[in-house]
């Protein structure tokens, strides 16, 4: 027998009585099973007296018999009543129990007091008509793709090595030796090294002018320090002087070097070879590749967009349904989780965070199960093909894929990691059919800006809560 007394809202304590009418006949049978199984010297099997096994095994029948009936009601209660625990059952704090555990001759009935924490009954706001969710589009498509297309020319250009100037999109080769100064002499036994450098990422202005005003023959002095402007000492040392990991030297920023080499890539005439190259079958004027590229551009902010949707609706239904939780219950779940692996202090630091990733889950769920969303393997195998076939960019024979998508669904963890994805993409496909959707067009720079702020933002969040969730991920 279950009783159920409610602290509030949100958490109860469930009394289980366990009647001696109940569990006699349940010891009486452990009993026997007992002792058809048990070999124990000087018996024949299933010929131990009665009184030998309840002195031996007695105690630990009877607990453990008691504590499966405890179990199987609680478990039978929670089944008949629906009722959504979060977390699981505790026993209650402060209860005496005292028992006598006389196979033989049990007592009259045995009390357990569990407390539960649980969600209580609630329609979700925000999934309606009444709701408008904005979503982001691109409005220099046309500019992107033009870009696109002038890097697929200097991809596809043919090279040169230019002798009479430099020009701002040039790879230059200097022969450079360490100077004692800015006006000084070349530094005997200085450091000398060939330098490449990309002048369009050459962040000294002074330093690209004179440049520019050079060509391949000449010599120049400058500060290797300022070229690019690297934050980290170790990338300055290796990308710019180029010395080699173990050599520790000190080297001075000013060099005097010899343009050995200017290299230039043209640009591809829009022509059927560059068409046929860059693009493949299809694609033979510019206004085809124009529309190829387009979709590529669309697809890869399509995909940025929805996440960003996706965050948005998370957001709204966070603040229009704030579940209440039963936090003082939570926080005696989490400490007795951790096993002390977090401080009551950490606990209550990151129960925000914990509680509103517990409200999203308990939101998502539910969606879930109304609009009856469902991956199966099918839908994991699906995927996977497609992204061996995205990686490889080729027609790939069918045994091949097959072999490479068995081969990724052996990892439990990506492919769980992979589930959660492909129910959020159904999850957000159910969802917008259902609110009024309208979009916002920004720049391509605006849209990167706001991703990154979006990004920043997740990303403190999950710092709010991470010592918490790792404890949880370790004992899952």
């Amino acid at each position: 027998m279950v009783v159920r007394k409610d602290i509030d809202n949100c958490s109860a304590i469930l009394t289980v009585t366990i009647s001696r009418e109940v569990l006699k006949p349940k010891l009486d049978a452990e009993l026997k099973k007992v002792r058809q199984r048990m070999p124990v010297k000087g018996f024949r099997p299933g010929q131990v007296p009665m009184d030998y096994l309840k002195k031996m095994y007695g105690t630990s029948i009877f607990s453990e018999t008691l504590n499966d009936l405890f179990s199987e009601a609680l478990i039978q209660y929670l089944r008949d009543t629906n009722l959504n625990v979060l977390g699981q059952p505790l026993p209650a704090e402060d209860q005496q129990m005292k028992y006598s555990f006389n196979i033989s001759n049990p007592d009259p009935e045995y009390v357990i007091e569990y407390e539960v924490g649980f969600v209580p009954k609630f329609d979700i706001q925000g999934v309606d008509k009444s709701h408008t969710y904005e979503r982001l589009t691109v409005s220099n498509l046309d500019e992107l793709a033009e870009e696109d297309l002038q890097y697929a020319r200097k991809r596809m250009g043919k090279r040169s090595n230019p002798t009479d100037g430099i020009e701002d999109n040039d790879i230059l080769r200097i022969a450079a030796k360490e100077l004692e100064s800015e006006k000084g002499a070349v530094k005997a036994d200085g450091w000398a090294a060939t330098m490449t450098f990309f002048m369009k990422n050459i962040q000294d202005e002074g330093l690209k002018a004179d440049l520019l005003k050079r060509k391949t023959g000449d010599t120049i002095r400058f500060n290797a320090r300022k070229v690019e402007n690297h934050d980290k000492e170790e990338m300055y040392r290796k990308y710019i002087l180029t010395l080699p990991e173990d050599d520790q030297r000190e080297v001075g920023d000013w060099f005097e070097g010899v343009i050995e080499e200017v290299s230039r890539t043209g640009d591809a005439d829009l022509d059927e070879e560059f068409f046929q190259g860059y693009f493949g079958a299809g694609v033979s004027s510019k206004d085809e590749a124009m529309e190829k590229l387009k979709e590529g551009i669309l697809q890869f902010y399509d995909v940025r967009s929805n996440a960003l949707l996706f965050r948005s609706m998370q957001e709204r239904l966070l603040e229009l349904n704030r579940l209440e939780l039963p936090e003082k219950f939570l926080k005696r779940w989490l400490a007795v989780t951790n096993q002390g692996k977090l401080s009551a202090a950490q606990i209550d630091q990151e129960f925000p965070a914990f509680a509103d990733n517990l409200r999203w889950s308990i939101i998502r769920d539910d969606l879930m199960a109304e609009f009856g969303i469902e991956v199966t393997d099918a839908d994991l195998k699906a995927e996977y093909g497609r992204r061996v076939r995205q990686y490889f960019q080729a027609d790939l024979p069918d045994h091949i894929i097959v072999s490479s998508v068995e081969r990724l669904m052996k990892d439990e963890k990506e492919v769980e990691g992979t589930r959660r994805e492909l129910e959020s993409d159904k999850l957000l496909d159910a969802v917008r059919v259902q609110v009024t959707l309208k979009d916002k067009a920004v720049t391509s720079e605006e849209f990167h800006k706001i991703v990154e702020e979006v990004t920043a933002k997740a990303k403190a969040e999950q710092e709010q809560g991470a010592g918490m969730e790792t404890v949880l991920a370790e004992e899952v």
